[in-house]
């Protein structure tokens, strides 16, 4: 029999998302799973519309808990779940039908503990571009060729989803809870645990960009939780390997831009301190990062670009993102 797939969401505050979320969990290929649910101390209908779930399929288990965070929920779905597989949907994403097999084959054909799948992104109020293809790329990476595919930015994502892990790969490994962007290091540590990943190059995971997103949220200090998470990263690929630190910079790079850029021109007091501690990282980097054959040309042509001054590039950055 195939082994049971703990299939973990987060769920806080996501009411006209959550039926599209859950309908695609159910309908799996793959049909040893259980669908966690963890209403994070929702305040909208989302914890009754999960007790409805649980009430329509009986692999459905649903947990009430005070809010604590996309960490915090994952790391309890964890020690709920009985599957020796787990893997992790946001609530406000969905997937498709063959999501987990696709997950599963890949893990058993790769013989490794973690396996992955690739993202289609979508804006909300839209419906995502479809991806036909007959046969879909697969590769086994080893720790250090993962991570330098995920630092630059090229297949693998640096997020929980889409993949499936091992569970005893959870026994001394936690998401960190009140921290934002809380994947990118969490993901790291896994993959260096694991010590390879294999990928296959299916969209099987529709993620939704909403207007009132962390991504598309406009700046405040807490997103200065991304360079501590990075920072996490940098010593882990500093010690074990070396090799990809360009990877690792040239990350940094495009992160130290999302958030310098999104600072309000002529701004004050702590906001400007941060912003002048944010360009100042820029320009140390740009000269490595511009020289750097293998980094994303986003990153390099952000690299050159700073050597014109941050206005010209907040008025292009603006431009772009019109």
């Amino acid at each position: 029999m195939d082994p049971l797939v703990s299939v973990v969401i987060p769920v806080y505050n996501v009411e006209p998302y959550l039926h599209e979320c859950v309908k695609s969990v159910v309908e799996q290929t793959y049909t040893n799973i259980e669908i966690i649910l963890v209403d994070d101390g929702s305040t909208d209908n989302s914890g009754t519309l999960c007790d409805e779930f649980a009430l329509s399929d009986s692999r459905i288990c649903v947990f009430h808990k005070k809010n604590g965070g996309l960490s915090d929920a994952r790391n309890y779905g964890i020690r709920q779940s009985y599957g020796s597989l787990i893997s992790f949907i946001d609530s406000d994403d969905y997937v498709s039908s063959d999501y987990i097999m696709h997950l599963y084959q890949a893990l058993v054909r790769g013989k490794t503990d973690i396996a992955a799948t690739s993202i289609c992104i979508f804006h909300d109020g839209e419906l995502p571009k479809q991806d036909k293809r007959n046969t879909a790329a697969f590769h086994v990476y080893d720790a250090c060729d993962a991570l330098e595919d995920m630092l630059y930015m090229r297949h693998l994502e640096p997020n929980a989803f889409p993949k499936i892990y091992k569970r005893e790969l959870f026994d001394t490994i936690q998401y960190p809870v009140g921290k934002l962007y809380e994947d990118i290091a969490t993901t790291t540590k896994l993959i260096d645990k694991a010590g390879k990943i294999a990928y296959l190059d299916e969209k099987d995971y529709y993620y939704r960009i909403r207007p009132n997103s962390i991504q598309t949220a406009s700046f405040n200090p807490k997103k200065l939780d991304l360079l501590d998470q990075l920072n996490v990263v940098k010593t882990i690929v500093q010690a074990k390997y070396p090799s990809v630190i360009n990877a690792y910079y040239s990350k940094e790079q495009s992160a130290l831009f999302n958030l310098c850029m999104n600072i309000p021109q002529h701004s004050v007091g702590r906001i400007q301190e941060i912003h002048e501690i944010l360009w100042t990282q820029i320009c140390k980097n740009r000269k490595r990062v511009l020289l750097d054959k293998n980094a994303r040309i986003d990153a390099r042509i952000a690299s050159a670009l700073s050597y014109f001054g941050c206005s010209v590039c907040k008025d292009i950055y603006r431009f772009i993102r019109r």
